[in-house]
């Protein structure tokens, strides 16, 4: 505690910059303003939206407060009073806006008295502060979340006035440019004594104290993190999803975790990589990430995400978007929902509920009845949260836009229900104003959580000084009636500092599996935690060795999945030298192959080994039966057989000596590694793999080790794939096959054999990937004249290969001009692809040909108010939704998947905000406006004379992979020439003027509709 006062009192200078914004700030707090566009009913009177609720039997919903008294509530707390903390949220804006920062957002103390179930003391803590998204109370202040900064406002004596300006603790919580709404949120105390917190994926940051330079900083990009104040260590603890906007605990400690997309439940797990809508992971080891721990989705998968509107999607659940969560740990309500997770489902204006069951070393989550359905349309349940009394109580922003909002922002209103079962109670706080070891007791023994958690912050911030307090915790770990009991008294030692090792390890033999776990946990808690992007902070060299035995001893013992886990998650805080041994023990246990996480964990843990150690990687690939990760630790010794060579000897020495299956374990990711790879220095032990490939009777092996002889320059392997690639009585499959790998290869007479198959159906598409190597401007002409022998589903990659290069997209517009290739076949990406060559006779031709649009940003605006101007409800009523689609298909659906349908290169529009006329035609009109940085475009020049471009889909130090209109493509590094990110978006301009106007009527007007409709 000493160490973070002091803390406070270095960051007074740093706090001199925040007086000048307070000051700025300061005067009367400026009014709240509508800029709703929606506005025609407005919410339902508070009590009215209460009673409407559909609730279980015995449940009743009151109003805790409503406007004028809170409005805009995005994050609550509460503090060992009883009283609510509320975070209103003014600044957040409407796109293109993003913050009104003409106003100002505010802290509120609520507080209810005479517990009747309504606020009756209202108290301003705080109103100068902006971008403000969570609040938390402790440790002698109050800590906010505005980012890109976590703040601090002491308040020692705890009047409820602040004793001084906010101290910034953190920055580099970046806000990003596009996606604004992902940025960081959701402060709240840990059982250890941690604060956590939470980040978007499209808000990548770098966070260290401020000042810090950025090789001390802490990448994040998306995820949970935590930071602990007496130590003033910062971490994030695990990464990915998209945009997480809601935690709990369970009654173990164990953290769960709601994403608003793509997947709503994550179980967190130290070091865990999780997915993402979008994006590769910045740790380039990290091949595959773990998905969703549900079992099912609240929407509906195969392709219609827009019944997640309005309660239309009730039978699944009610939509793709979750805010906030609760695990019910209270008495008040039956038995029956105990230790469920609850979360709001924004689209359907309910609370989704989930069974969480074990599965392994994890959970899995089940659905159970949706609860506490809203009938008022403007219900933005924002967050739920378990009170003093055992109620339940959720924030409601009361607006009517979706998650992505473009109709404005209704600040005016805001609401907090209180959802209660049975008779009302008085909650006593006397035990949390004592303090005292009998108190203390009582409290954690408390059968509703909100004691325990109040009890537990306390302790981490006034309970060292307490005589007595100390052991008492500690007799209350040994002899607490309950597991349970003994876990909460850990937790308050922990929370107090009181880290002692032989505590550890005593626990480490218990029977409990928790208890068991945690003193794992424990253990290597001092330690860091791996960064996000690979880079590894080795571990103290005053590492207890008494420690890594112990955590070896229980990894070669029975213990349980969840004590294993933990295990796997320790891999990641030791010291290189120490993991291979309890690598080693890990995939030696008797674990299920089919483990959700284990495999995973236990290979990032392992993986920094790969560039200190890899023939550790080697070692522990023997005792290991997990099939993906000796799958990765194949590929990433792969990836680096060049600087490295043993290492990928001995894996395949490995090969050569394992079962078949094993075989194909290690080959696939030796294939993996050097995807891309044109030739490789043969290893000294591919001999004996080839040799025993002949006893496999598995046919995926046998490929796998044809293609990698031909990396490995095997000229026998080149000419049995050539012959059967040239063999007309050879399976069409087969053909296709060995001609892929001849591209690859690149033999000296590839260009021969692509020109003998370009008048063979099917075969002739892949030839054209062979003939894109050669810089002739006749082979161009003859692709181009040769257009219309590829079938209608291959023609849009041969296109792509014709604006590759400068004098084969002049065939290309020859053909055109001419009538031959028809213009709509040549897309607006197309047309910047030609662009990109900076060639004024090519690019005049183009405008000739095919046309071009350029328009200045006040020209789009002009564009966008002319087509709303045209495209009434009227007009849009009388659209032809089936040639709209058609129209979707031919110009947006390679790059955009609608409905489960289409590519991947830029964004699924099936859940966007495709419901706002001005959204879609900003988005469609000036597509560079706002742009994930995950969807920036990439243009290579290749040496050859290619020119590609694409979104980086992965990249490693050898090879690029760019995600393209048809296709990824791999390249190797070396063969690049230039790489140039282009500060536009993916997609093109001047979509819309190269339409016809009921053209641009029945696209719009499709793109507008919430369903799918049939094609003409």
């Amino acid at each position: 505690m000493c160490r973070f006062v002091s803390h406070l009192f270095s960051l007074i200078l740093t706090s001199c910059l925040l007086c000048l914004v307070g000051e700025s700030l300061g005067g009367d707090f400026p009014e709240p303003f509508n800029s709703e566009q929606d506005i025609a009913e407005g919410p339902m009177p508070a009590d009215v939206a209460a009673a409407a609720m559909t609730v279980p039997e015995g449940f009743r919903v009151e109003v805790f407060a409503s406007e004028p008294e809170v409005r805009n509530p995005i994050a609550m707390t509460w503090d060992h009073r009883g009283r609510m903390w509320v975070a209103e949220n003014y600044t957040y804006a409407e796109s293109p806006k993003r913050f009104e920062m003409g106003l100002r957002d505010r802290v509120l103390i609520l507080e209810d008295r005479d517990w009747d179930g309504k606020v009756d003391k209202r108290t301003v803590f705080t109103e100068d502060v902006q971008v403000l998204t969570s609040v938390e109370v402790g440790r002698g202040g109050v800590w906010l979340m505005c980012p890109p900064q976590l703040l601090f406002i002491p308040d020692a004596n705890e009047d409820d006035v602040p004793d001084g300006p906010p101290l910034v603790m953190l920055d580099g919580f970046t806000v990003a440019e596009s996606s604004y709404h992902n940025f960081a949120n959701g402060l709240r105390w840990g059982p250890d004594g941690w604060l956590y917190g939470r980040c978007g994926h499209s808000c990548p940051g770098s966070i260290g104290k401020p000042g810090a330079k950025m090789e001390e900083r802490i990448p994040i990009k998306g995820g949970i993190w935590r930071y602990d104040p007496a130590s003033e260590r910062f971490e994030v603890l695990c990464h990915g999803t998209t945009n997480p906007w809601g935690f709990d605990w369970d009654e173990h400690g164990e953290l769960f975790f709601i994403n608003t997309v793509n997947g709503h439940l994550w179980h967190m797990i130290p070091g865990a990589h999780f997915k993402e809508s979008f994006g590769a992971d910045p740790n380039p080891l990290v091949y595959d990430r773990l998905d969703t721990i549900a079992d099912h989705y609240h929407y509906d998968t195969t392709g219609k995400w827009s019944e997640s509107r309005d309660g239309a999607a009730n039978r699944f659940g009610g939509g793709h978007a979750h805010i906030g969560m609760m695990i019910y740990q209270a008495d008040q309500w039956p038995e029956y929902f105990r230790n469920k997770l609850f979360t709001l489902n924004m689209h359907g204006r309910r609370t989704n509920v989930e069974k969480l069951n074990p599965r392994g070393s994890s959970y899995v989550g089940t659905h159970e009845p949706d609860v506490f359905l809203a009938e008022d349309r403007w219900f933005r349940g924002m967050e739920i949260s378990t009170g003093p009394d055992g109620s339940a109580y959720i924030l409601d922003w009361s607006d009517t836009g979706e998650c992505h909002d473009h109709t404005g922002v209704h600040r005016t209103s805001g609401r907090i229900f209180k959802v209660s079962h049975g008779e009302p109670v008085v909650p006593d706080l006397e035990d949390l104003e004592a303090m005292t070891p009998e108190s203390v007791k009582r409290l954690l023994t408390h059968s509703n959580v909100w004691f325990v958690r109040r009890c537990l912050e306390k302790l981490a911030h006034e309970g060292r000084p307490v005589e007595g307090l100390e052991a008492s915790l500690e007799r209350l770990l040994i002899e607490g009636e309950t597991p349970l009991i003994q876990l909460r008294a850990l937790w308050g030692l922990m929370g107090m500092g009181s880290n002692d090792t032989d505590r550890y390890l005593a626990l480490s033999k218990s029977r409990n599996e928790h208890l068991s776990a945690w003193a794992v946990r424990g253990l290597v808690n001092e330690f860091p935690l791996d960064c996000v992007d690979g880079r590894v902070g080795e571990s103290s060299a005053d590492w207890d060795e008494k420690v890594a035995e112990t955590l070896v001893r229980m990894a070669g013992s029975e213990v349980p999945a969840s004590v294993q886990l933990a295990l796997a998650s320790a891999l990641q805080r030791l010291p290189l030298r120490q993991r291979e041994k309890l690598g080693l023990a890990l995939v030696s246990g008797r674990m299920d192959t089919e483990d959700y996480a284990l495999p995973s964990m236990v290979w990032w843990g392992l993986s920094p080994l790969v560039n200190s150690d890899p023939m550790a990687i080697v070692r522990v690939a023997m005792a290991c039966e997990w099939p993906d990760t000796v799958r990765w630790m194949s590929r990433a010794l792969a990836e680096r057989m060049e600087e490295r060579p043993e290492p990928i000897n001995g894996m395949l020495e490995l090969a050569a000596k394992s079962s078949s299956e094993k075989r194909g374990w290690i080959l696939k990711g030796v294939s993996d590694g050097l995807q891309g790879w044109r030739k490789a220095t043969r290893p000294i032990a591919w001999d004996s793999v080839v040799a025993r490939i002949g006893e496999d009777s598995d046919a995926e092996i046998a490929t796998l080790a044809q293609e990698l002889s031909l990396v490995f320059g095997d000229g026998r392997a080149l000419d049995a794939v050539k012959q059967v690639a040239l063999d007309d009585q050879a399976d069409l499959a087969a053909r296709t096959a060995a001609l892929k790998t001849l591209i690859e290869a690149r033999p000296k007479d590839l260009r021969e054999v692509c020109m003998k198959l370009l008048d063979t159906r099917v075969l002739n598409a892949v030839a054209v990937k062979g003939l894109v190597l050669f810089d002739d401007p006749d082979l161009g002409v003859a692709l181009a004249k040769r257009y219309r022998k590829f079938s209608p589903n291959e023609r849009p990659a041969v296109i792509d290969v014709l604006v590759s290069r400068a004098a084969w997209a002049e065939a290309l517009l020859t053909e055109v001009a001419a009538g031959k290739i028809p213009k709509s076949d040549v897309t607006p990406f197309h047309a910047r692809q030609v662009r990109a060559f900076e060639n004024d006779a090519l690019s005049a031709r183009l405008a000739e040909v095919w046309g071009e649009v350029r328009e200045s940003s006040a020209e789009k605006r002009e564009l966008v108010e002319k087509l709303k101007s045209e495209l009434t409800p009227e007009v849009i009523a009388e659209a032809n939704l089936s040639q709209g689609r058609m129209l979707f298909q031919a110009v947006c659906a390679a790059c955009h998947v609608l409905y489960g349908e289409g590519g991947k290169v830029g964004p699924d529009l099936t859940g966007s905000g495709r419901s706002s006329l001005e959204y879609l035609l900003e988005n469609v009109v000036d597509p560079s406006a706002m742009v994930s940085v995950d969807y920036l475009m990439s243009v290579v020049t290749l040496k050859d004379g290619r020119v590609i471009s694409g979104v980086v889909a992965a990249q490693n130090q050898r090879t690029l992979t760019l995600r393209m209109l048809t296709e990824e493509t791999t390249v190797e590094r070396t063969e690049i020439e230039k790489q140039l990110v282009s500060p536009v978006s993916m997609m093109p301009e001047g979509l819309l003027p190269a339409l016809q106007p009921e053209q641009v009527r029945d696209l719009i007007a499709y793109l507008m509709h919430p369903s799918q409709v049939s094609l003409p």
